[in-house]
């Protein structure tokens, strides 16, 4: 290293980019002539794993700001943000962020994202985000009146508290993937996105760059490091085309010529991989190259290191996830993938940016923070279904039998339609999956008997306490465990000995609201149903019931999707006239909810899938109803818990969210309301029977520990019935509804 780094010491300094981020090829600028003490790490250090193995590392570490500030400077246009960028370095900020109309927009009608963007006034085409490590507010002041004496920006947002500036960073970090959200065969491509030149020269490099984009009409967003001159540009291509492989060969030529004559970096951070290892020898030059080919066998003179990185890279059109070649298998489905295009494109739509492998909040994806293995995560699950949609497990495709292991973990807790980037709907997939091996293979008789728990359930209540003691029992457990699949030890739910219908039979056949009688709460839980009909009408609403429907939820849960979608037809059909009366539908439970929603409408065709959206309209949770209602009415409320934990239903917190809950809880007077983020509770319906010990796993990330430790003046509300099922069986504590819970303080 040394000598080549002596040897070739006036080529370094000629071909080397002198900006801050640079971390292409290897590093023989280390190794030039000087009084440094050798140190082989600084050679490892950027090298991709081409020249050995780390099995250690330490870190030198330094502390972290104690104050910052933000800003958010709003611009017409991409290429007026980076007008800007040098005279805001002027001010010496600690970080100058790009986000462009592309991400913003992508963010709407996305229930984790949009909210995120409520310091965005009006439709900007391009947003800085300026940090300063410090805490007075007259930093921002002297920025913005610097940029508008120069005629740059046009609003300036300013995010003093640390909450605030949490969500600005949020939305900054959900860039990367919600850049690739689109629907359809072209995505986002990452391969001229980690470019960097001086910020001095961002300004007429975009400019050129948007050029480029344009001749060959490709759209792109843009992201990322404008205070050190790195943007991430992901061009919009069809890599499934030879059109579109060939603007993607053009384009990545011709940025590579653009960086090279700006004197930038076509690695600025991320590495040169096998898409910008091809032009190793264009950034640097033959004489370096050869050095680094040098380096290269030195070290690993077989080639047995991360090979084709560096040096020795195969064409850049070589090992494509596509190309032209790539073929899928499009089964007849029972959902409607439409809205993606297809199944397979609906897998395809997980671009493996892996925000579902995170562990520390959020919901997605439970059986990954627990086992913390990739089978386990959405993005594993993703990449195993579009491998055997496109042929790469065998003639097999979806018959494959590893792919059942791979989606029998997953929860269908819907979190990764709302917190992954790109949108990826797995519980639509999984349960479409079981459906296509249903019709192959058959169906089981456990997943026979518990997809038609509203049958089952309706005869265990009419022979309630007979039927509890019975399923009770060590025969009933033993057989549960062996013919269904159910772990003996877990108890099943208790029957009601009157059903909530039973009771309210006589209820009014008009009314304000509608209330649905689930098939949980009807039969299991029926005083949770009436006490949100006895809230309902202390708020002023008279309330009707809903005609007694089973959504099918069990059904869609189980892939027996035939049945589940003439469920749905009937479920339609029979709410349909309250939804045209403008009647609200009001449901306790989410998971109903959700089928209603979220699934009946993509199970049915045409003139039948119209009607069900119409209804999936007039349908809310209580909690979203009576929250407003609540404050309407200023109902007067006792004196309850001096603290409530708040754990929120996995279907709840996708399609909602908990903010209603939160705010309905919020009217109990003299109580800290506390939202938990306890992801999944583990249950997830008939999960939690059939996989016992990762159930608990799950649970016991966050939910069970916060209940144990609530202590005795807390309470707690799951707005699940699921997760109040997980809840009493591993801590011993009755967790309310929202309902019962108010309903138990009404005067």
């Amino acid at each position: 290293m040394q000598k080549l780094g002596t040897k070739h010491q006036d080529e370094i300094r000629r071909r080397y980019p002198k900006i801050q981020r640079r971390v292409g090829g290897y590093n023989l600028d280390e190794f030039t002539p000087s009084d440094k003490p050798l140190n082989l790490c600084r050679i490892m250090v950027g090298s991709e794993g081409t020249l050995g193995l780390t099995v250690a590392a330490k870190l030198r570490l330094g502390p972290l700001p104690e104050h910052r500030i933000v800003c958010c400077v709003q611009f017409t246009d991409v290429l007026e943000a980076m007008a800007a960028t040098p005279v805001i370095l002027q001010h010496e900020p600690s970080a100058i962020e790009l986000v462009d109309r592309f991400i913003l927009d992508s963010t709407q009608g996305r229930i984790e994202f949009e909210p995120l963007r409520a310091f965005i006034q009006g439709d900007p085409g391009a947003v800085l985000l300026v940090e300063f490590f410090d805490n007075d507010p007259a930093r921002i002041d002297h920025l913005a009146a610097d940029l508008e004496q120069r005629g740059l920006g046009h609003y300036v947002y300013r995010a003093i508290e640390a909450k605030d500036q949490a969500r600005i960073w949020a939305l900054r970090k959900a860039a990367l993937g919600l850049t690739m959200s689109q629907m359809g065969d072209a995505k986002s491509i990452s391969f001229v996105e980690d470019a960097a030149v001086a910020p001095e020269h961002l300004h007429d490099y975009i400019a050129r760059f948007q050029q480029i984009l344009a001749r060959h009409e490709i759209p792109s967003g843009f992201y990322a490091h404008a205070s050190v001159g790195l943007l991430h540009v992901r061009p919009v291509v069809d890599m499934k085309t030879a059109d579109g492989i060939e603007k993607f060969s053009l384009i990545a030529h011709e940025v590579a010529d653009l960086v090279l004559e700006y004197g930038g970096a076509l690695s600025g951070e991320h590495g040169d991989g096998l898409v910008r290892a091809p032009f190793q020898e264009k950034m640097f030059g033959p004489i370096l190259y050869e050095a680094f080919c040098q380096l290269k066998n030195g070290f690993d003179p077989a080639g047995l290191l991360n090979p084709g990185k560096i040096v020795h890279a195969p064409p850049l059109t070589a090992n494509l996830r596509f190309g032209t070649d790539y073929q899928t298998n499009e089964p007849k489905t029972a959902f409607d993938f439409s809205d993606f295009g297809s199944m397979a494109q609906a897998a395809e739509q997980c671009s493996g940016v892996g925000a579902c492998r995170k562990t520390l909040t959020g919901a997605m994806c439970p059986s990954y923070m627990a086992t913390r293995d990739e089978s386990a995560s959405t993005r594993g699950r993703a990449s195993a279904l579009r491998q055997a949609l496109s042929g790469q497990f065998g003639p097999e495709g979806l018959d494959d039998d590893e792919l059942l292991p791979i989606l029998d973990l997953c929860l269908e807790c819907k979190a990764c339609k709302r917190e992954c980037p790109t949108g990826v709907d797995m519980a639509r997939l999984k349960s479409e999956f079981l459906h296509q091996r249903h019709q192959r293979h058959g169906t089981t008789l456990g997943a026979k008997l518990l997809a038609r728990i509203d049958r089952s359930a309706a005869w265990g209540q009419r022979l309630a306490p007979l039927s509890n003691w019975i399923a009770d029992s060590s025969a009933a457990r033993f057989f549960n465990e062996q013919f269904l699949g159910l772990d003996r030890r877990r108890p099943l739910p208790t029957f009601a000995r009157r059903s909530f219908l039973n009771e309210w039979s006589k209820t009014t056949t008009a009314g304000d609201v509608a209330l649905f009688a689930d098939t949980f709460s009807n039969y299991f839980e029926p005083d949770h149903l009436a006490a949100a009909a006895r809230l309902a009408q202390r708020l002023g609403a008279q309330v009707q019931l809903a005609p007694r429907v089973c959504c099918g939820r069990p059904l869609i849960s189980k892939g027996l999707l035939d049945e589940a979608a003439q469920k749905a037809e009937a479920t339609t059909r029979a709410l349909a006239p309250l939804a045209e009366r403008g009647t609200p539908i009001l449901f306790c439970e989410p998971s109903c909810y959700s089928a209603v929603c979220d699934d009946h409408p993509l199970l049915l065709r045409g003139a039948a899938q119209e009607q069900a959206r119409k209804v999936a309209d007039a349908c809310q949770l209580f909690d979203a109803w009576a929250a407003p209602a609540m404050k309407r009415a200023k109902l007067s409320l006792q004196a309850g818990p001096a603290k409530i934990l708040v754990h929120g239903h996995c279907h709840q917190k996708a399609l909602e969210g908990t903010g209603a809950t939160i705010a309905l809880l919020s009217a109990i007077p003299e109580c800290e309301v506390i939202a938990l983020d306890s992801g999944c509770c583990g249950m997830a319906g008939l999960f939690g029977y059939e996989h016992y010990e990762l159930s608990q796993a799950i649970g016991e990330r966050r939910l069970l520990p916060a209940v144990r430790e609530a202590g005795p003046d807390a309470a707690v509300v799951a707005t699940g019935f699921s997760c109040r099922q997980q809840v009493a069986h591993f801590t011993g504590v009755a967790a309310h509804s929202p309902a019962t819970l108010l309903d138990s303080l009404c005067p």
